[in-house]
């Protein structure tokens, strides 16, 4: 017998059989809808379900879904026109990772449904509410990382003449699986070919536009500005303590106050957030929320333009690569012209080698040898590296370069010490480090930001293991000493790994490399082997952790290894990094080392004793560097 959901009296129970789908809970309602999860009957996928239910127009008998009077009927049955016309036009609609996406459209027990992706996650406004609570805010990156995605789906919904007229925080969800913000619930979707009728638009106040709430103005995109703005200001407000609560105000009050004189009762976007967010930006949110539609920011792909104008100013990472500032590489100076990179060496090298005098007077005989190696080897050379160098230094440059790579190494590319310990190869790249706002287990301390990562770099394949520590060191001090020599060292402390590490060097000494333990950076991007998720694959096959090892260690390597060959940098052994602990920076950096003092130091990756929300690869804690636990232990880097 099926049991009845009770999230809403009038839901269709659990269990309840729609065409190829079963109902498994009701995850959302309103007062023209109902929306289900459910499952569908022979394949392995979870759907989300929406119901035409208007509660003003209709009620449910049994299971079937009829008007509350003959009066009634004829509303209902254009409402039910309307709901068909605007799933065909979501049906159709080119989809959008941002956008939920709607797969098809049927009738039955009187009514009809629209069944749309199943998105797993949290609405931004419970992520906002959670992150104020404890004192963190939107930034800038934030509101940008939400909004920006976001944007480029409801252009593409837009330009299919469909309207979204909800946007608020609630219809926001943040997928748990990347972060990736999408808009969700297109019940109250609008075509805007059609004739809108407000008595059966759903809003809500305060991210309603007046046009919405009025007998008077014409609804268009710019409607939906209004609600993507008031988002926005909600984003900002949440960070000015004094203005409790941070939700915007009705637009009927608003106008109210305009036609008194008096002042307008939600205070600007400027106002909130002066100190905290760009000026420009701020200005961009109050344009969005003017109370005269033709006032406002007219599109989504003109409110597009004018965030990435504020986050860009230069204009370069919208395309304008014509210019190229001083720190990419191009020099508006004496030295030389501004200009493209990636150019071929060969095109800017032969010029210097035939026209000796007349560019620096070099005279070494050594320059066509080595500038001809150079570009046989690698092909390629930012052009503005040769052309801003004097042409004195130009053969010097040329030389460190060939010396910094006279190897081009393949990620995972694997090396062995003269002890036996395996090694992996890491290139350099970029990656975003810390996780996105909705990854589950996700602390405050994971603020996301760009870093660089300017060398490639050795890092163990594996943790290092009571073997190779008893090689170094004489003997293990493992609390699992019945494991196999193969299992990873614990039971040390920071110090103690500190203390190996110059044991280790001193047994190496003279053969031009040296070890130390990984940045937290370096750590994370290798953990990452350039994936974005919380980790690499599915937890069970590569991390042993609470579920499924026994209440031990296990011995390195028997669990699947990420895409650049390292094996248990997630699960098995926390791992000591080299940073003392601190906040993250605010900013893209390069090559981060962490503070430069501190009373405790970093260690990341999980362990076989933590919970799965643990074992991911942005999670960091840290502890003093004296203690001893007996779930931490280390990989070691190779440095030239």
């Amino acid at each position: 017998m099926p049991s009845t959901d009770h999230g809403r009296r009038d839901a269709l129970p659990v269990g309840t059989v729609l065409r190829d789908f079963t109902i498994q809970a009701v995850i959302g309602h309103g007062g023209f809808g109902i929306v289900y999860r459910a499952g569908h009957n022979e394949l392995d996928l979870t759907v989300a379900i929406k119901e035409y239910l208007p509660v003003e127009l209709a009620v449910r008998e049994g299971a079937t879904v009829q008007p509350r009077s003959g009066t009634d009927r004829k509303d209902f049955e254009e409402g039910l026109r309307r709901f068909r016309d605007e799933a065909q036009a979501l049906i159709d609609f080119d989809s959008h990772p941002s956008i939920v996406s709607c797969r098809e459209f049927f009738r039955a027990h009187g009514t009809a449904y629209l069944v749309m992706a199943y998105e797993d996650g949290r609405s931004l406004a419970e992520v906002l509410a959670r992150l104020e609570a404890e004192g963190m805010p939107f930034t800038e990156s934030d509101l940008l990382g939400v909004m920006t995605p976001l944007l480029e789906g409801l252009e593409r919904v837009h330009a299919a003449g469909v309207l979204h007229r909800d946007i608020k925080p609630a219809n926001i969800l943040i997928r748990r699986q990347d972060g990736r913000p999408v808009l969700i619930d297109f019940g109250a979707a609008k075509q805007a070919t059609a004739r809108f009728s407000k008595s059966q638009a759903p809003y809500t106040p305060g991210y309603a536009a007046f046009e919405q709430v009025a007998d008077i103005g014409k609804l268009g995109p710019w409607t939906d500005m209004y609600g993507a703005g008031a988002v926005m200001w909600r984003m900002v407000a949440g960070g000015n303590r004094p203005w409790e609560p941070p939700h915007p105000v009705r637009v009927e009050q608003r106008s109210h106050a305009a036609l008194g004189g008096t002042e307008d009762p939600m205070p600007s976007a400027s106002k909130l957030g002066a100190g905290r967010f760009p000026s420009a930006l701020l200005e961009v949110i109050d344009r969005c929320l003017r109370l005269r539609e033709t006032e406002r920011i007219q599109g989504s792909s003109e409110l597009l333009e004018a965030l990435r104008a504020v986050s860009d100013p230069t204009g370069i990472g919208s395309g304008r690569k014509e210019e190229v500032s001083e720190a990419e590489g191009g020099r508006d100076s004496d030295d030389g012209p501004g200009v493209r990179p990636d150019r071929s060496l060969g095109a800017v090298a032969e010029p210097w080698i035939r026209d000796w005098d007349a560019l620096g007077g070099i005279r070494d005989p050594g320059f066509t040898e080595v500038a001809q190696a150079y570009i046989a080897r690698y092909g390629t050379v930012p052009e503005a590296s040769v052309w801003v160098a004097k042409a004195e230094g130009l053969l010097a440059e040329l030389r460190e370069v060939e010396a910094a790579r006279p190897v081009q190494r393949e990620a995972g590319e694997s090396w062995v010490s003269s002890l036996g310990m395996e090694f992996v190869w890491v290139p350099a790249g970029s990656f975003v480090m810390g996780s996105p706002i909705g990854e589950e287990g996700r602390f405050r301390r994971e603020r996301q930001h760009e870093v660089r990562i300017s060398q490639g770099f050795w890092i163990g394949k594996h943790e290092v293991t009571q073997g190779e520590w008893e090689a170094v060191m004489g003997a293990h001090p493992s609390r699992f000493s019945d494991c196999d020599p193969r299992c990873p060292v614990e039971n040390v402390s920071w110090n103690d790994t500190q203390e190996f590490v110059r044991r280790l060097n001193t047994m190496e000494c003279g053969r031009g490399y040296a070890y130390r333990l990984p940045t937290e950076a370096e750590w994370e991007y290798a953990a990452r082997a350039g994936t974005t998720g919380a980790r690499y694959g599915d937890l069970d096959e590569i991390a042993w952790y609470r579920d499924n090892s026994g209440g031990r260690t296990h011995p390195v390597g028997l669990k699947r290894a990420n895409a650049w060959g390292l094996h248990d940098i997630l699960g098995n052994m926390w791992e000591w990094t080299g940073d003392w602990n601190g906040e993250y920076p605010s900013g893209a950096v390069t090559d981060p080392k962490g503070p430069e003092s501190g009373s405790h130091r970093v260690f990341r990756g999980g362990s076989w004793l933590n919970h799965a929300r643990d074992v991911r690869s942005a999670h960091r804690l840290y502890h003093d560097p004296g203690v001893r636990p007996y779930n931490i232990g280390f990989r070691l880097v190779r440095t030239e």
